[in-house]
């Protein structure tokens, strides 16, 4: 029933106009046999995406949890009891629209959150209390992409945040109440920047003036006039990857890197900047300081050291930065502290690969780490668990590329169709982790191999710079390093290999199809860039902005543009393609899948289009995911000789 929703909102989207202007560009209508063995394949799936993730932990004083989770099949918040974590938590706010992050006010009786619709990332600021009561949006007039809301912890109801309309470049930083009184704009950055932080008293703000993604500047905002004063670097920029106030407002943390320097956390005197202490991040050289938490009392500051596929946490002295006990959380990634109110202890999420996202506590003094919730997931005890390791590849100029791989349970030297999965970004990365896709594929008889190609983040940045412009061409090298490798492992079956992702995973995808014809059997393109020039010209401007950086500008890098635009090339696809997309994309835009279809079909090239109205970048709601991933599976069940499944 629910992939036959799906197939009446692709139809829906077609009656309303919103399959774009290319001709031969609308949506894949699928057969009967077709929908039947899409059908059959979610349960199997379902079993997996209802394996819910909490995440995004935030502790009150009254002994009540207050956190994110996927249960209900979208991001959604809900609150229970830390002394009955197994008990059934309560939702908060039923917008029937996904939640994207969420802060306590210092009362903590009401929560501010972010919410768009249909995840076309025009998110509005709304209000709730913990009890459920008192939903209102704050900013219902301008349709506006806003960055998470940051309280002044000694002003209640006070709050500041970045946003900018989508079809331009200029951030706005807003400060507001929760009063419902309209929003104040006090700053304007017509480059770009997001706000970090908002000082305990509500007078100053910080704010990250964006000059491209390795080099930026921290500024101190007045919140009454809006005058801006350069806090750091001194002069010049430097990558600058959080920043908070102390706890009395006397000091900021900054944390930056420069070159192939460690990270660097410093603690900065708030009135006349000199340095006070710093950490330089050792233990992890290559990795980036994120997530900086300060402790309500002051005592301690926690942060995040992303090492791009896994990450640690540190627990500092607030005066000193000299490390705590470091919590032994295990392989996988953790975002998202938060201190309790007393200091004692700190919440996280963590990622690992062995089962879905949760929330846990880390005690402050001892790094002792316990669960935070006891979820029933019943669906997840009869789930074969792919079996996760990272290999480490030499790519052709020697630089060390970390893949992911995921293999069935006792697949021994069976030869697998294997899937290389690239992540999106290109600034980011695929860390270590527990998905619905990856274990729905591995449990599918898939070896599935997620790499860290250059260009990712938590591996330095000269590894992140490293496909800039012109050298986006070394990293399509390292996908063709990534297949060679997996040929020459007994468990994979060289002429079953596709490959797919999303986002720029998508991109890549299409990249590879046509610059190596011959390694794929198959591809997986959702939201994808097809042209870069268009899709600069139509994406979110801020996007554009790193994008620049990424790909090159129109006007000055046109030739580098279009030499790696797959559009160009697409007559040397030869594999099949599924090509996904959400109609409300602002990132990359519809008209990136519509002219690549158009130009596969017109090439004679097996293409199957699956277009979705209610999503945006990527995949949000649960029916949408299941049907993706069937409709995935058995596209390359189709093209790949796959058996039937049972």
């Amino acid at each position: 029933m629910r992939l036959r929703i799906v197939v009446l909102v692709a139809a829906a989207a077609r009656a309303a106009g919103t399959t774009g202007t290319f001709a031969g560009a609308s949506p894949t209508v699928l057969t009967e046999a077709q929908r039947a063995l899409d059908s059959s394949l979610a349960p199997r799936i379902e079993a997996f995406v209802d394996a819910f993730q909490n995440y995004a932990p935030v502790p009150l004083k009254s002994g009540k949890l207050v956190f994110l989770s996927t249960r209900s099949g979208l991001p959604a918040l809900y609150v229970g009891d830390a002394k009955d974590p197994s008990g059934a938590p309560r939702a908060i706010a039923a917008m029937g629209e996904r939640v994207r992050a969420f802060t306590a006010l210092p009362d903590e009786r009401t929560i501010l959150f972010l919410s768009d619709v249909k995840s076309d990332e025009k998110f509005s600021v709304f209000r709730v209390g913990v009890d459920g009561s008192g939903l209102r949006n704050l900013t219902p007039d301008a349709k506006m992409h806003r960055n998470p809301p940051r309280v002044a912890r000694g002003r209640p109801g006070l709050f500041a945040y970045s946003a900018h309309r989508t079809e331009g470049r200029t951030v706005h930083v807003f400060v507001q109440t929760v009063d419902g009184a309209p929003a104040r704009d006090v700053y304007a950055d017509p480059q770009g920047g997001s706000v970090l932080d908002l000082s305990p008293d509500g007078a100053k703000v910080l704010f990250s003036h964006f000059v491209s993604r390795n080099e930026q500047v921290l500024f101190l905002i007045d919140a009454k006039t809006g005058n801006a004063a350069r806090v750091f670097p001194g002069e010049g920029t430097t990558r600058i990857s959080g920043a908070a106030f102390s706890a009395d407002g006397s000091g900021i943390f900054v944390a930056s890197a420069r070159g192939e320097q460690p990270a660097r956390l410093a603690l900065l005197d708030a009135a006349t900047l000199g340095e006070r202490a710093r950490h330089d991040e050792t233990s992890i050289p290559t990795g980036e300081i994120r997530d900086l938490e300060v402790s309500p009392r002051g005592d301690r500051v926690a942060f995040v050291v992303d090492a791009g596929n896994r990450s640690e946490v540190r627990i500092a002295d607030a005066r000193t930065l000299a490390p705590g006990p470091a919590p032994k959380l295990g392989l996988g990634t953790a975002l998202q502290l938060r201190f309790r109110a007393d200091g004692s202890a700190l919440t996280l999420s963590f990622f690992s690969p062995d089962a879905p996202g949760d929330v846990f506590s880390v005690d402050a003094k001892t790094g002792e780490v316990a669960p935070l919730r006891a979820d029933a997931r019943p669906g997840l005890a009869g789930l074969q668990k792919p079996v996760a390791r990272i290999e480490l590849l030499r790519a052709f100029d020697g630089l060390t590329i970390p893949v992911n791989v995921y293999l069935p349970p006792g697949a021994g030297n069976a030869r697998l169709p294997t899937l290389v999965h690239i992540h999106g970004g290109p600034s980011s990365s695929a860390p270590i982790r527990w998905t619905p896709t990856a274990a729905f594929f591995a449990a599918m008889g898939f070896a599935v191999l997620e790499p860290n190609i250059r260009g990712s983040t938590g591996f330095g940045i000269a590894f992140e710079k490293a496909d800039d412009k012109e050298k986006r061409g070394d990293a399509v090298r390292d996908v063709e390093t990534v297949n060679r490798w997996a040929r020459a492992q007994p468990w994979c079956d060289g002429e079953r290999m596709a490959i797919g992702g999303i986002s720029y995973g998508g991109y890549m995808t299409l990249l590879a199809l046509t610059r190596q014809p011959g390694l794929w059997r198959a591809g997986i393109d959702g939201s994808g860039m097809s042209d870069l020039r268009t899709m600069e010209k139509l994406e979110d401007q801020t996007i554009r902005a790193y994008d620049e950086t990424e790909f090159g500008a129109i006007g000055r890098d046109d030739a580098v543009l279009l030499e790696y635009s797959p559009l160009k090339d697409v007559a040397k696809i030869v594999a099949p393609v599924f090509v996904y997309q959400g109609v409300r994309d602002p990132v990359t835009p519809q008209n990136e899948a519509d002219q690549i279809v158009a130009a596969l079909r017109k090439g004679k090239i097996p293409v199957e289009y699956m277009l979705i109205e209610n999503e945006g970048h990527g995949l949000t709601r649960r029916e949408n995911l299941v049907a993706y991933l069937a409709r995935s599976y058995r596209f390359l069940a189709e093209h790949m000789d796959l058996p039937r499944p049972r």
